[in-house]
């Protein structure tokens, strides 16, 4: 199983004072980056990977998505998103990102923030990820990358891992 220190009562309380768990998106810097890179939700299916508090899936619902899972391996993660959230067409799941499996084309946009340096075998998770998206699917993943030279690496491991699978990444600056 994946690491998860989520799950962890004393982790857990002082994460959850964090600018980004207390004000959600307002609370997390890379947000306006991230939201620019995002297609029109206009009636996608959209499965996220770590969904953690739910935040981005209330909000893709708010911009017209017709329905989101979000997925996380935290059992509290997945509580307090469901706490926050009335929305029936939001569905929260646990789900380890490391053993997923997905249906086939049941999503029109995959998505996933901060969560690459949690999986130990991203090649895996990029082949589940692109089974479940319709032909036309999206899928918008974004990266943590902590220094200068930790992203330079990753930038360089993803590409090549990308090229095997026969996929490209696109590095877009907000």
């Amino acid at each position: 199983m994946a690491q998860n220190i989520y799950d962890n009562p004393d982790f857990f309380a002082g994460y959850s004072q964090l600018p980004r768990q207390m004000y959600g998106r307002d609370g997390a810097p890379e947000w306006p980056a991230i939201r620019a890179m995002l297609p029109d939700l206009g009636g996608k299916r959209v499965v996220g990977l770590r969904c953690g508090f739910g935040w981005a899936s209330r909000w893709m619902r708010e911009q017209g998505a017709a329905s989101v899972l979000g997925l996380d391996l935290s059992r509290n993660m997945i509580e307090r998103a469901r706490a926050y959230t009335a929305d029936t067409a939001i569905e929260y799941r646990i789900a380890d990102l490391d053993t997923l499996d997905l249906p086939e084309t049941a999503f029109d946009l995959a998505y996933s923030a901060l969560t690459f340096h949690y999986v130990q075998d991203l090649g895996r998770l990029v082949r589940v990820i692109r089974k479940p998206l319709v032909p036309d699917g999206i899928s918008s993943l974004q990266l943590s990358i902590r220094s200068s030279w930790q992203r330079h690496i990753r930038t360089g491991f993803l590409m090549r891992r990308a090229a095997r699978l026969g996929l490209s990444i696109e590095f877009r600056r907000g």
